[in-house]
């Protein structure tokens, strides 16, 4: 019911002509768009917050066209905001961590209309032909038609028959989660994903050639930047410590992948999972990174700090009606109004 209020609210809002007077009034701003993955399977009804729909992407680039939003480049918008000189109704879209569905959903679309983006690569899974496997775990579990699982095949001391729903159901995906990340190599990872998928009724290999949880490799990599989109820091392991010499050394990892195969250095930054803090800005300056855009939402102005540059995340659980909202800062002045 809160949710069809708020539409309805918003419908109103646009026919009154509000959308109009927002866009007018915070024409001089920079509207950041998030994303994360393009559903290539069912991806959007198994994480909807980071994943969207091919067609529905392709609906809102659509939108940016025809009301001629100023789609820039993430650089383009740093010099802008630098020089106080930001144009009307300037838009850049930026794609985290690098799916494969990046490549293959989201750029024939940047193509069509001719829009300018922004990739920021996390590098760890970024040579390796297997999927995330934090995802890989939580989707096996998602996908699977079973109620009851026996895991006790896992190799994983404790783990015995678990029921979905159960109290004891998270607690064995977290073990098993946890487990994995404990691993060394890879390689151990990709055969726990194997033996859940026995016991979750999951092909891996299917999983796998489907590449739907797994990263892009060199060559889409670099048809990608080929195509308009730029390339930029996202770590290497997708974790960012406030402690300087570790932060400092996911960026070099995640430089030391990806850099070589650029026509030029990255020096933007997201950080990964949004989180971040003021502690994090003397390192990133250290790193001599021009801009670190969060997860948080509202609009650029020359005063914004330029490593807490704010995003509007655009997934399967935005309308269109809310996304328009957005985009024209209606949202933005409601969410003035609610601060003060």
């Amino acid at each position: 019911m809160t949710d069809l209020i708020k539409k309805t609210v918003l419908y109103l809002s646009k026919y009154l002509g509000l959308f109009y007077l927002a866009k007018l009034h915070y024409r001089n701003r920079i509207r950041i768009l998030c994303y994360h993955g393009f559903s290539i399977r069912n991806e959007e009804l198994f994480v909807p917050g980071l994943f969207i729909k091919p067609d529905i992407f392709d609906q809102r680039m659509k939108y940016l066209k025809d009301k001629n939003f100023n789609v820039i480049s993430l650089e383009e918008a740093y010099q802008s905001a630098r020089e106080n000189r930001i144009e009307e109704n300037s838009v850049v879209i930026t794609i985290d961590d690098g799916f494969y569905s990046t490549y293959s959903n989201a750029l024939p679309v940047f193509k069509k209309y001719d829009l300018p983006s922004t990739l920021y690569v996390t590098s760890y899974y970024f040579d390796k032909d297997s999927p995330i496997f934090t995802l890989g775990v939580n989707y096996m579990f998602f996908n699977s038609s079973k109620s009851v699982f026996d895991l006790s095949k896992l190799g994983i001391e404790g783990l015995a028959t678990v029921t979905r729903g159960a109290p004891n159901f998270e607690q064995a995906r977290l073990t098993i989660t946890e487990t994995g990340q404990a691993y060394e190599t890879n390689e151990e990872r990709v055969e726990l994903l194997r033996k859940l998928g026995v016991a979750t009724g999951q092909d891996y290999e299917d999983l796998n050639k489907s590449r739907i949880l797994n990263l892009i490799n060199k060559e889409e990599l670099q048809e990608c930047a080929a195509n308009g989109m730029d390339i930029e820091l996202h770590t290497h392991r997708h974790r960012f410590p406030t402690d300087a010499e570790d932060a400092a050394e996911e960026i070099a990892k995640n430089r030391a992948k990806i850099d070589p195969l650029l026509p030029k250095p990255m020096s933007h930054f997201c950080y990964p999972s949004g989180e971040w803090s003021e502690a994090h800005w003397e390192i990133l300056d250290d790193q001599d990174i021009k801009t670190s855009t969060t997860c948080d939402n509202g609009l650029i102005t020359p005063e914004t700090p330029f490593h807490a540059w704010s995003r509007f995340l655009d997934s399967a659980r935005i309308s269109q009606i809310e996304y328009e909202s957005e985009l024209c800062g209606f949202t933005e002045f409601l969410r003035k109004l609610r601060g003060r």
